[in-house]
């Protein structure tokens, strides 16, 4: 604010006078000459007189051979810094960019700055700026001789410095002095500096050019430097634009930036009110502005004065000048701005991390840094997983985030990265004995660590294959088993957690024999265990690495994760994990992942960017195809997953999802030719959600986007090619060299293929077919005299007593894997009670008359369950017959089976005196229930874990109008199964 004027007269109500010992002089807009006031120091006056004689020796009318020759001779030591000017370039702020250019963000380090030519400012700007900061500029040598003494005058009279400075001046110390040569102690050095340098400049320099210069480089506020970053920053206008009202308001701005910085002074609408002018009056010397003119406004009528008295120059009337400043001034939110966040910072980092790039950034800038987001995918990823995680929210399922990465196969760029469902968003848990906060959207989720459950599972058995340990005919036995994880463990404390790991399936069945498609596609967990430990911890975790997951994760020793890897036992980032899910969609090809399509500096050149590794290929195609083949099989997905479940989408695919224990975290991951997304939802704390498992969390959201994806044609076009050139779907096995052999047919739900793909050995063959099937042993046994079976002595004829018939081959405990039960539900509607014969014939079995019982004859396979020597009791199953492929239901017709071995086939039954084997409750069939219905139902039943997944219209298609709201529409296990002790029940119910 102003000092007390010394004529006597009161400063206007805004400019109250202030105390001690020097002041801030604001502009003098009672005076015709609108000067820029300084700081009045104690030894100001002194300092003034002296530059007052300095600058009389330099006075063409008192010019004295002395002065000249000292002039003359500082000049050629001053002559040479003004070539700074050459190779001067100014800061300029960094901007990012998205693949279509729209703007994502401003790497502003010192400042906002964006250059322009002096035809692409407004005349009224510039007139205004002129008019206010240097009326002779055109005509003056770039010094203001008459300023200077008029300057030295006032200050010797009233104590009151004001600056004489040109535009000219200014620039010289904006751009040519150095940050010790402003200081205050070095006023008339520096003085004395400008006079000689502003001179030398206007004969080497035209004025528009020194003009465009200083327009381009004075600070306006706000971080803005030059008047274009200001136009846009205050307006979002160019500066070529402006009208008379905000070219008069910036034009003022540079004389104390922080002062009458307007944004201080906008109202909650981001206006600023106008001020009303009496005709002519307010011209006059004495006129007192109305009381409380916003500090803005008073310099800007300041400005306006100016121009109105320098009219024959600015071309603007006082009635045009009154009008102007009568009309509120509407500014723009001052928000940098900001799309993507957590993918922009993500990018800040990587080019920070870069040398080079790192030192452009922080001093020239200027850097046009064109990534490969769309910000059309960026916007569905961040809808569908906020949309989800409401919804989910509202059934109070305790689930508050979500993170979402998609990537372009083949090229490995990062189309959208949504690190949580709001950036700003915070929210604190309210689940007691919990801490922290269950959404933190400052977080990046999608390079933060996490459990990935199942997910990890293709690469498991991808290991396995690549290795020759499994091949896709194997048998993984689905049956109770434990595994040895510490030293101790014995089979008295088989049990204890703290010995032995015996991870159980997420339905809590036992399904038996399993070949690697269904237990991959069902992600059935013993299988995978198994799979693991003929794969081996370290090969696998080598795989992960090599495919993409980086080097901050999984960085434990193998022992550290164990077998618990393939279910989750390790953390990597979704981020990771998603880019060694495109590695399978490059068909083994690890390409590093990608933000930036190119960078060009203030030049246009094209700058390297050296942040990322080469693309490398990682697993042979023929392994990769069969896996992907696994993953985008919905019909083997069906027992567990039903058929119409959230990874079956309109168009081919391959997914995989995973869900930790306690359902910390659930995921859902998949990929087409064209596209990869992968998709984390949880709580930033890990505390444990509702039972939302990862096709109610993840999976929905992942089908959503990809839908989306695929019914938006421009979207199309970005992700197949503008030609559609990228097919749906990858090419087949047989098509990169796999080969399709027979197989022996399990049976029952999860043993519906009698064919399977094969990568050829080295000699030609693959060691698996029906003719060497080893799925089952063939027992010889005797029919005693009640219909029941023993086992034959040597020695002895029996006759035709003497059968052989098949049971599974069960594999038996190891030391590092053991058996606690051969049980398993084999998918009938009874499971078989009898046992195999383990007791030898008495010596009269062969003599004693026989009493045969009904009994029935079949061929494997069967299910069952064992006894403890091992052996098995089968049930029969349907055969199918060979080539029928997938299918839920055996042929209406079935072609035997041919058997390998010679003697008949048959199937004991137990002994009659054997008592039926108990039954536990069964599922119900609730389709049709109500919600609560059902859960009424099943409470009835004891069953305690009851899963709800709500399914709309984009999930149930035509199925969604044939059922009310909240009615059941399908359910997992499905009707007649047993109810184990512990079974989770899912409802798939239809939502409003």
């Amino acid at each position: 604010m102003a000092s007390q004027p010394s004529n006597g007269r009161q400063p206007g109500p805004a400019l109250r006078p202030t105390r001690g010992r020097s002041a801030r002089v604001a502009p003098r807009l009672l005076r015709k000459l609108g000067g820029r006031g300084v700081p009045v120091q104690r030894n100001g006056l002194r300092l003034f007189l002296i530059l007052a004689g300095l600058f009389c020796l330099f006075v063409p009318t008192v010019a004295l051979g002395a002065g000249a020759v000292y002039y003359t001779n500082t000049a050629q030591l001053l002559s040479t810094r003004l070539d700074k000017l050459k190779t001067y370039r100014p800061f300029q702020p960094s901007r990012l960019y998205d693949r279509t250019g729209q703007l994502l963000y401003e790497f502003v380090y010192q400042g906002r700055r964006d250059p322009v030519s002096l035809n692409q400012i407004s005349p009224l700007l510039r007139n205004a700026t002129i008019s206010i900061e240097n009326k002779t500029f055109y005509e003056d040598p770039g010094v203001d001789f008459v300023g200077i003494a008029k300057a030295a005058y006032r200050t010797i009279l009233k104590q009151e410095a004001s600056g004489a400075s040109t535009i000219t001046q200014q620039l010289i110390k904006l751009v040519i002095l150095e940050d010790e040569e402003r200081s205050q102690d070095k006023v008339a050095q520096r003085k004395l500096t400008e006079i000689i340098l502003a001179q030398q400049l206007t004969k080497q320099y035209s004025k528009d050019q020194i003009l465009e210069l200083y327009l381009n480089e004075i600070n306006y506020g706000n971080q803005s430097y030059g008047i274009q970053a200001a136009a846009q920053g205050y307006f979002h206008k160019n500066a070529s634009a402006l009208t008379l009202n905000e070219a008069s308001l910036l034009a003022g701005l540079p004389q104390s930036p922080t002062t009458y910085n307007p944004i201080q002074y906008v109202n909650a609408q981001y206006v600023l009110p106008s001020v009303t002018l009496p005709p002519r009056v307010w011209l006059n010397d004495n006129y007192t502005l109305p009381y409380g003119t916003l500090a803005p406004r008073l310099r800007q009528v300041a400005v306006l004065r100016q121009m109105v008295l320098n009219g024959a120059v600015t071309k603007v009337s006082e009635e045009q000048a009154r009008r102007a400043v009568a009309q509120d001034l509407q500014f723009v939110r001052q928000q940098a701005p900001l799309k993507a966040p957590h993918f922009v910072f993500y990018v800040k980092q990587q080019l920070e991390d870069d040398p080079v790039l790192n030192k452009l950034l922080s001093t020239e800038g200027g850097l046009r840094i064109t990534t490969t987001l769309d910000l059309r995918v960026q916007t569905i990823a961040e809808e569908e997983a906020a949309r989800r995680i409401k919804e989910l929210n509202d059934a109070k399922r305790n689930i508050h985030n979500a993170a979402v990465v998609a990537l372009q196969p083949g090229t490995g760029q990062l189309l959208a990265m949504v690190g949580s469902i709001d950036y700003n968003g915070s929210v604190t848990t309210t689940t007691p004995g919990e801490h922290g906060n269950v959404l933190d959207g400052n977080v990046n989720v999608t390079v933060a660590q996490r459990q990935p459950g199942s997910a990890l599972k293709p690469f498991t058995y991808l290991s396995a294959l690549e290795q020759g340990k499994l091949n896709a005919g194997s048998v993984l036995w689905d049956v109770e088993t434990r595994f040895p994880i510490k030293l101790g463990a014995t089979d008295k404390n088989i049990d204890s957690k703290d010995f032995w790991y015996g991870p159980k399936n997420f339905d809590q069945r036992w399904h038996g024999p399993i070949r690697m498609r269904d237990a991959l596609a069902n992600s059935l967990n013993m299988p995978a265990v198994l799979a693991l430990k003929a794969a081996g911890v370290g090969p696998t975790i080598d795989l992960l690495h090599a495919a993409g997951i980086g080097p901050k994760s999984l960085g434990e020793s193998p022992d550290h994760y164990g077998l618990a890897l393939t279910l989750g036992g390790g953390e990597v980032t979704p981020l990771d994990l998603t880019t060694a899910y495109n590695t399978l969609a490059n068909g083994g090809m690890y390409i590093p992942t990608t933000p930036i399509l190119h960078i060009t500096d203030r030049d246009g050149k094209e700058l390297a960017f050296s942040g990322l590794p080469q693309p490398k290929r990682v697993v042979d195609e023929k392994y990769v195809a069969i896996i992907r083949d696994f993953m985008g099989d919905n019909d083997a997905r069906i027992p567990l997953f039903g058929k119409d479940n959230a990874l079956h989408l309109s168009r081919p695919s391959h997914a995989k999802t995973g869900t930790t224990e306690d359902f910390r975290d659930a995921w859902a991951l998949g990929y087409t030719p064209y596209v990869t997304v992968g998709v984390w939802t949880g709580n930033n704390n890990n505390e444990k959600t509702a039972e939302v498992e990862s096709v109610t969390g993840g999976g929905v959201i992942w089908n959503r986007i990809m839908e989306r994806l695929f019914a938006d044609p421009a979207l199309d076009k970005l992700l197949r090619g503008p030609n559609l050139e990228k097919s749906l779907d990858f090419l087949q096995p047989s098509e990169v060299g796999d080969v399709k052999r027979d197989i022996c047919p399990l049976g029952g739900r999860f043993g519906q293929r009698d064919n399977e793909w094969f990568v050829l050995g080295d000699n030609g063959q693959v060691t698996t077919g029906k003719n060497d099937c080893d799925l089952y042993k063939t027992i010889k046994a005797v029919r005693d005299p009640n219909g029941g079976f023993c086992l034959p002595l040597k020695g002895i004829d029996y006759g035709d007593r003497l059968v052989t018939y098949k049971v599974w081959n069960l594999p038996s405990s190891q030391d590092d894997a053991k058996i606690i039960s051969g049980k398993y539900d084999g998918g009938q509607a009874k499971v078989a009670a009898g046992i195999a014969p383990t007791d030898a014939c008495s010596a009269d079995v062969a003599s004693a008359p026989y009493r045969p019982t009904s009994s029935s004859f079949g061929t494997p396979p069967y299910s069952g369950t064992s006894d403890q020597s091992g052996l098995f009791q089968p049930t029969p199953v349907p055969p199918r017959s060979v080539g029928q492929g997938n299918g839920a239901n055996p042929p209406t017709n079935p072609r035997p089976v041919v058997q390998p071995t010679t003697p008949p086939v048959v199937q004991p039954v137990a002994p009659p005196t054997a008592p039926p084997a108990p039954r536990g409750p069964q599922m119900p069939g609730l389709v049709g229930f109500g919600e609560n219905q059902a859960k009424a139902k099943l409470a009835a039943l004891g069953v305690p874990n009851i899963v709800v997944d709500y399914q709309g219209r984009d999930r149930l298609g035509p199925i969604y109008d044939k059922f009310p709201a909240y009615a059941v529409v399908s359910t997992s296990p499905g009707p007649g199964a047993p109810l184990d002790p512990g079974t989770t029940v899912v409802l798939g119910v239809r939502a409003p």
